[in-house]
């Protein structure tokens, strides 16, 4: 069965970057899964004449935003029609019109109908992490979020962030194709920072080794000031192509408020990595 993949492509007030689309369409192209790039064009609610009189050219405002959001939506699923054709990759494209309030919220719906979301987080474009929130806590499917640099290859070496929680174990699982696909897989339990049993990282590695998987536990020491930063860091020494983890959060009042691990990651993700709500 062909996996499938869902890309969404921002268009306003920023618009997505031309490297999350090579990069998304590399990945598909690794795993043979179908691309689906989304554009999120966006339009302005018109003001009332009552008020719009009392602001500077309201209307004309207005079109040059949607305007611009158009002629973004256009650029981008060209851009991504055409590497996808020179990579081979299967790509499906479409133009979803939303308003500016509900542009994070159309992202998760949208996501909700594929395999997983690629997903980009550039830490002075904050609407990517805004997308990558809503789209991780709101669609119910795993994430994909990318570094921003270019990615070299395919997931030869898969470390799995294990403390046993509910959420890992989700990402786990959702992570199985790419878990029986690489060449070997680390299980990477951080003391330190909360309790875990040192046992449950070798346990999970047993399971995993029981399914024909390579795979081995290592336990690290976290010293970083961030736990996200820490486990990124610590995957980057064992070499690690592609992280695996849970994305914890909890509602608060009107808020969201983002597990350390979680936000550290959003914050600024170093190598790719599948996190799992």
């Amino acid at each position: 069965m062909t996996a499938q993949y869902f890309l969404p492509l921002s268009t306003y007030p920023d618009s997505s970057s031309g490297l999350i689309i090579s990069n998304a369409v590399a990945f598909a192209g690794h795993y043979r899964a179908t691309l689906h790039a989304c554009a999120l064009r966006v339009g302005i609610p018109h003001i009332p004449n009552a008020w719009s009189s009392l602001l500077l050219d309201t209307p004309k405002m207005i079109e040059h935003a949607e305007t611009l959001s158009r002629d973004r939506a256009e650029t981008l699923i060209a851009a991504a029609t055409n590497l996808a054709a020179n990579a081979k990759v299967e790509l499906s494209s479409r133009t979803v019109k939303t308003t500016l309030p509900l542009l994070h919220e159309t992202a998760a719906t949208e996501a909700r109908f594929f395999d997983l979301a690629i997903l980009e987080c550039v830490a002075d474009v904050p609407d990517t992490r805004i997308v990558a929130e809503a789209v991780l806590f709101g669609s119910g499917r795993p994430a994909v979020i990318l570094p921003n640099k270019t990615l070299a290859g395919p997931i030869d070496h898969l470390v799995i962030a294990w403390d046993g929680s509910r959420a890992a174990a989700r990402a786990v699982s959702d992570a199985n194709p790419f878990i029986h696909k690489a060449k070997r897989v680390s299980v990477l339990s951080l003391t330190g920072e909360k309790p875990v049993p040192e046992t449950t990282g070798a346990h999970l590695a047993e399971i995993l080794v029981s399914t024909g998987v390579n795979a081995s536990a290592t336990v690290a020491r976290f010293t970083s000031s961030s736990i996200g930063q820490s486990i990124q860091q610590t995957a980057l020494e064992l070499s690690a192509d592609m992280l695996v983890m849970g994305g914890f959060g909890h509602s608060r009042l009107r808020d969201f408020v983002l597990g350390g691990a979680t936000d550290g990651v959003l914050e600024k993700p170093l190598l790719p990595v599948l996190m799992s709500h």
